[in-house]
């Protein structure tokens, strides 16, 4: 008689319920290259075109249909997955579209809990940043009256919200990141993840030219956000000193964008924020230079070697003409920002690399992140 090896049956991990940044699709991808059996599954689509596994329903679906999706969805993740990993402060049975029918948020990741599963959440933004406490600490924030749409909204009841969900949802999780330094602030017991959300093997490196009309790319998804309005009015400024065409990219998918982003030389992403967003990394992927308002005093909770290799070129609200044109007159600096900046990105931001850590962690939620 002769014993037989059982195969070790790979993990099981799903990433939901939206897919913000492309950061939940990349990471499974990665997570895929490594064995793990690693899927995304949204709640709805939006109209950027980000990929998903599965689409339960479409944004604000009323369906019998499509609340039945969402709901036998939501229930049997924890019966079939050993990890969740939840997203934007959400699970599965959190429907940010359908307030009336939100009667049950969290209900998943409260099975998943109890049947003992391992369960992750990536905080990205506006999930857990407290717009009253981030006005009241930040001179350049974009939580102020017209600069957000949504911050009255944010002091009047969301920031209660999100409060609530760090002080008892979060606390279920074995494990919290957060993608933006600010959050550290609001969020005890949380780690700081750098942005896994281009496959950087498939992006062409596509350097600055080093002659021509300097071609400017600004990406904007809320204008007023990122501070376009101010961006533009400076650009305008330095107009009759310096030749630059600017490439202004709304409205368009994320496959159109990408497209058009392979043009440009050099990319400016936000001011308000304090640090670079995903549009930053899929430039520096293709090895041009990005300028951007990095908040110093955030960036204590990030690994110390990433604040010294940081190639972002500094931008700042209250010098924001003075400080492109600086950085226009510095056009023969650009190829070699570039390379540093691929080299960043391939250091930091590896989704491969990220998924590798993620993998360990799954398992063992007590390692550290960065080793």
């Amino acid at each position: 008689m002769t014993c037989r090896e059982v195969p070790v049956r790979p993990l099981r991990v799903l990433h939901a319920p939206v897919n913000v940044g492309n950061q939940p699709w990349t990471l499974s991808r990665a997570e895929r290259r490594l064995g793990v059996e690693s899927d995304l599954v949204t709640n709805y689509s939006t109209w950027i075109g980000y990929p998903a596994d599965r689409v339960l329903s479409s944004v604000g679906d009323m369906s019998l249909r499509g609340l039945a999706n969402r709901i036998s969805g939501g229930i049997a993740a924890p019966f079939k997955y050993d990890v969740i990993h939840y997203y934007f402060g959400r699970s599965l049975l959190f429907w940010d579209d359908l307030p009336r029918f939100n009667h049950l948020p969290y209900a998943d990741l409260h099975i998943a809990k109890w049947l003992g599963r391992k369960i992750f959440m990536t905080l990205q933004g506006c999930d857990s940043r407290i717009a009253s406490l981030s006005n009241r600490r930040y001179a350049h924030t974009t939580c102020a009256e017209g600069r957000c749409s949504a911050y009255s909204a944010c002091v009047s009841h969301y920031d209660q919200q999100r409060m609530s969900m760090i002080a008892n949802v979060l606390p279920q999780c074995d494990r919290v990141f957060f993608l933006n330094p600010e959050l550290g602030h609001y969020v005890p017991n949380a780690t700081f993840l750098p942005y896994a959300n281009v496959d950087i093997g498939a992006i062409d490196i596509l350097p600055p030219r080093q002659s021509g009309v300097a071609r400017i790319v600004h990406s904007p998804s809320d204008p007023a956000i990122k501070g376009t309005r101010q961006i533009l009015e400076a650009l305008d400024a330095l107009k009759s000193r310096h030749e630059f065409e600017l490439i202004l990219v709304q409205n368009k998918s994320h496959a159109e964008a990408m497209r058009i982003y392979r043009d440009a030389d050099i990319a400016i992403d936000q001011i308000f924020i304090g640090w670079y967003g995903g549009f930053s990394v899929e430039m520096m992927a293709m090895g041009k230079p990005v300028a951007c308002y990095i908040r110093e005093e955030d960036l204590a909770v990030i690994p110390p070697k990433m604040r010294e290799q940081l190639p972002i070129l500094r931008i700042n609200p209250d010098t924001l003409a003075s400080d492109i044109a600086s950085i226009l007159e510095r056009r023969a600096e650009w190829t070699a920002i570039g390379e540093r900046s691929r080299a960043f990105v391939e250091r930091w931001h590896d989704p491969d690399r990220i998924a590798a850590r993620m993998i360990e962690l799954y398992k063992s939620p007590a390692t550290e992140l960065f080793s």
